[in-house]
């Protein structure tokens, strides 16, 4: 509701607008009772057919006009609440490709799902017809205000039961954001099951993992069921208490009225009249009552937003090193990860000089991926320097360092898209000619000759659906799209057939030729017998660095 008020308030001009076009249709929703009123009064009295036809008439231009004011504020409302709801998605997008990809480590499938899920919720909910209907609320005081201009002892009826109706509605909407934020855990456990089912579909088939799986899904699914009986619950009870509300007014409002034409202080008519009045002055708070869940899921929608608009960004600017030569240094670095485990490695110092290689060596688990990241800046050590021919990392454009390095990772991962879309996000301006130079070196062309869409073959779910050494190939060749210095190849070889393996060392010999710098993380013996450098991860908490004789590159005098 809050948000909903700021976005009005925020654009100045349509909230007058709106006021004065909601003021209007409050007062042409007068006419209704105004209507009754002399109908009663003065035809019913008098039976002249003129006064009938006069008072029929202008309660039907009324009407119209009521009817026409709304669909003008309909559409004043849109702009109100459309350009916010884009607003918001973008930010969140923004966001989510500029938070530190060790932040976002930490959020589970189903956080991430809930986040990205949350736009479309408060934009679903945050929508013009309720922007309308809580812009509706405080004019009920048009209706009272009339109440009591007819006869101050039904203005007081009338208010005291709007006043407990709307307290009702509001102290019900802690108790339902408690319930939606379970719900929302609870579904999003049982959303997390069926994607992972359907992701692993062969595991869970060849393991016999379906009981497991399906007694597991039915108590998730039982819980998530169970909390939404308990939020209808909630809500029913929430709308039928405002609901007897005014059940309750109307009947009030009558036995006074009564009351009063009893006593000659007014008569019929007016009394009906009254009745309609205290009616139309309770429907936008039985509405609010109706918008009670509505608000409280967006509410919730937008604390996680906040939750995730907390967590910090990769640093953005930063200096950048002219003629970079490869030269990588590095200083008393350590890594923990952030559940409080022992160290992956500290006190880790070593310098790569220009166009020299080293090989990473270690068990799984020993922090190779980790130490690649931290070198992509994708991951902050927890202490020590990175430097840069000479120039701390943390001094220079995250941008313009990842562009100087060829990075082909251990588990390749792609933006929703084709092939092509794949290739050139990190260069745009990549022509034909050098794609398919690097998609021929990756040993790529012939999956894309047999694919019917060749490079416009789209990429199911982040490419999963490939197999693993047609992936490393799409991933060696989208890394070998720049000219960079540096080389970052995270178990190259794995998951590769004897092609794909061949293609990888070549690559990684031409860049050897051309001085390039080259790390390379795996546990291959051929790849460790031809490095000029070799750190072994395996040795705790500091790592064993062996250095052989440097490599002059083949193109040097």
């Amino acid at each position: 509701m809050t948000v909903l008020l700021k976005q009005l308030f925020s654009r100045p001009l349509f909230a007058v607008e709106l006021l004065a076009v909601s003021l209007c249709i409050h007062l042409l929703g007068l006419a209704s009772s105004i209507y009754v009123i002399q109908v009663l009064n003065r035809y019913v009295s008098h039976g002249l057919d003129s006064t009938l036809v006069t008072l029929t008439t202008g309660v039907i231009i009324a009407v119209i006009m009521e009817f026409g004011f709304r669909q003008v504020r309909m559409k004043l409302a849109q702009g109100v609440t459309v350009r916010p709801d884009y607003q918001l998605g973008v930010r969140l997008f923004e966001r989510v490709i500029t938070t530190r990809s060790g932040s976002l480590d930490r959020l589970g499938p189903a956080s991430q799902r809930e986040i990205v899920a949350s736009p479309g919720v408060v934009g679903r909910i945050h929508s013009p017809a309720n922007l309308v209907a809580l812009m509706d609320v405080p004019f009920a005081l048009v209706f009272v205000g009339v109440l009591f201009l007819v006869q101050p002892p039904l203005g007081w009826v009338a208010s005291g039961f709007l006043i407990l109706a709307f307290l009702v509605s509001i102290l019900g909407h802690p108790f339902l954001r408690g319930l939606l934020k379970e719900h929302s855990v609870a579904s999003a456990e049982v959303s997390a099951l069926g994607g992972s089912s359907m992701r692993a579909a062969d595991a869970v088939r060849a393991f016999n993992a379906a009981g497991f799986l399906l007694h597991r899904f039915r108590d998730r699914h039982a819980g998530a069921i169970h909390v939404q009986r308990r939020i209808e619950a909630r809500r029913e009870l929430i709308q039928t208490a405002a609901q007897s509300m005014g059940a309750l007014m109307s009947v009030f409002v009558i036995a006074e009225g009564a009351r009063l034409v009893v006593a000659g202080q007014m008569d019929v008519g007016l009394l009906v009249g009254a009745n309609i009045l205290a009616s139309r002055a309770m429907a936008p708070i039985m509405r609010f009552a109706q918008l009670g869940a509505a608000l409280a899921e967006a509410r919730r929608a937008m604390e996680t937003l906040g939750s995730f608009s907390r967590l910090p960004l990769e640093r953005a600017g930063g200096a950048q090193v002219k003629n970079f030569s490869g030269r990588l240094e590095l200083k008393e670095i350590a890594f923990a990860h952030d559940d409080g485990s022992d160290p992956l490695f500290e006190s880790l110092t070593l310098i790569l000089p220009p166009g020299s290689s080293m090989v990473v060596s270690g068990a799984n688990g020993t922090g190779k991926t980790s130490l690649a990241r931290i070198l992509l800046g994708l991951l902050e050590p927890t202490r020590g320097q990175i430097l840069v021919d000479g120039v701390n990392l943390d001094q220079l454009s995250l941008a313009w360092w990842r562009r100087q390095i060829v990075y082909l990772p251990q588990e390749p991962e792609f933006i929703e898209g084709t092939i092509r879309d794949n290739l050139i996000a990190m260069n745009p301006e990549w022509s034909d000619e050098g794609m398919n130079v690097a998609i021929a070196e990756a040993g790529l062309a012939k999956f894309l000759h047999d694919s019917p869409k060749g490079l416009d073959t789209p990429l199911i779910n982040g490419g999963t659906h490939l197999a693993m050494g047609i992936r490393k190939r799409l991933a060696l060749a989208r890394a070998l799209g720049g000219e960079a210095r540096l080389a970052v190849f995270d178990e190259p070889l794995e998951g590769m057939d004897l092609p794909g393996r061949e293609a990888v060392t070549t690559v990684l010999a031409r860049m050897a030729r051309l001085g390039r710098s080259v790390i390379v993380f795996s546990h291959d013996a051929t790849l460790i017998r031809g490095a000029d450098l070799i750190l072994n991860l395996d040795r705790k908490p500091v790592p064993e660095l062996r250095i052989k004789a440097p490599r002059a590159p083949e193109n040097s005098p």
